[in-house]
């Protein structure tokens, strides 16, 4: 994932600088005002310019992500809000949603609120307003290069229901533009438990805009409801905020690359093509690709969801012969890339090698 470097750099840069600080490297934090009061997050910054903020208190999400301070996500107008606050009730996920470039939705329920076999669910499970456990960071270097990773636990279980168990780490190097999310679910329990995970990335202003264009290797593409398909043909356009613009939600069958791995682009815009995100993942274990396409003014936003599930909830997956289940002393391991598109050759480059046009 690291760039190549010059022989000497990790010499050089020490040369240079009184701490790693001065570059890049992993920061803690806390929020101290408002819903979000509490919070404790990693800031996570590369020299390359890549910027994240990790929140081990929701779940080891992502949330603030910039690229030579320049935003790479949507933020809701929640804004960060603190997991106390959590209803897992109906819709009200919504209201502590902060959006940022990572929210995960599962483990054993993710999509729209359902009634499945007796139990009431709510939108896209709990686990992204759980907090972490055994959370921790490291700067380490190996060779040239320093690794930056943060590690946590974040653990989903009740009294008579799932015991599930999500470790996740979150990776990049000094010199990277681009990180690796690699996630491991494992079934503490002694009953097999339905497993559905959503990864919810959210793209925002200033990278999306109305003029930005998605690169997908799409083999079909189906709306979810009427406003989707009245625009199913512009799913990979985007348009201008509009104030009543409806949600559209398209849920798309990928062709795979040799190795397995599905590529999504997304460059800011069609015209320029000289910045831009490229989004990686397994097939074998995300065989579902959502994508959510939000243009109403106060919510600019596109999703890419890689995900083993589509979104409209667990009772309607069991029906559709598609529930996944987890098991007991099961693990099935996830991985992610996001990487960054910084100027004419990158995202050519990306668009060419995923065979896209």
């Amino acid at each position: 994932m690291a760039s190549q470097m010059e022989p000497g750099y990790r010499e050089f840069l020490l040369e240079r600088t009184g701490r790693l600080s001065q570059t890049g490297g992993i920061c803690p934090f806390t929020y101290a005002d408002g819903k979000a009061k509490g919070v404790s997050t990693l800031r996570v910054r590369t020299a390359r310019g890549l910027e994240l903020w990790v929140v081990p208190d929701r779940g080891m999400d992502i949330f603030e992500a910039s690229f030579l301070g320049r935003s790479l996500s949507w933020h809701s107008p929640t804004g960060m809000v603190h997991p106390a606050y959590f209803s897992a009730s109906g819709l009200d996920w919504l209201k502590s949603f902060p959006g940022g470039l990572l929210a995960t939705c599962g483990l054993s329920t993710a999509g729209a609120p359902s009634e499945d076999q007796g139990e009431s669910l709510g939108l896209h499970g709990a686990i992204s307003n759980t907090p972490a456990e055994s959370a921790g960071w490291s700067e380490r270097w190996e060779g040239d290069d320093c690794l930056l990773t943060v590690s946590g636990e974040v653990r989903e279980a009740s009294v008579h229901g799932a015991n599930l168990l999500l470790q996740r780490t979150i990776t990049t190097s000094l010199q990277s533009a681009s990180f690796c999310v690699n996630d491991r679910v494992e079934n503490l329990g002694f009953r097999e438990s339905p497993l559905m995970l959503l990864y919810h990335f959210n793209f925002g202003f200033p990278l999306l805009t109305e003029f930005s264009r998605i690169y997908a290797p799409s083999r079909s593409v189906e709306p979810a409801n009427e406003p989707s398909a009245r625009s199913v043909e512009r799913w990979s356009q985007m348009e201008a905020p509009e104030k009543d613009a409806d949600e559209r939600v398209y849920f798309h069958t990928m062709q795979p690359d040799s190795s397995g791995r599905v590529t999504v682009i997304l460059v800011s815009d069609a015209g320029k093509r000289d910045f831009g995100v490229s989004l990686s993942y397994g097939s074998e274990t995300l065989p579902e690709f959502v994508q959510w396409k939000m243009t109403r003014a106060n919510h600019f936003v596109l999703g890419f969801e890689p995900a083993n599930c589509r979104v409209l909830g667990r009772s309607a997956e069991r029906r559709r012969g598609t529930l996944q289940m987890l098991a007991p002393g099961e693990k099935r391991e996830f991985h992610l890339e996001l990487r960054v598109l910084d100027g004419e050759e990158e995202v050519t480059s990306a668009i060419r090698a995923s065979g896209l046009s």
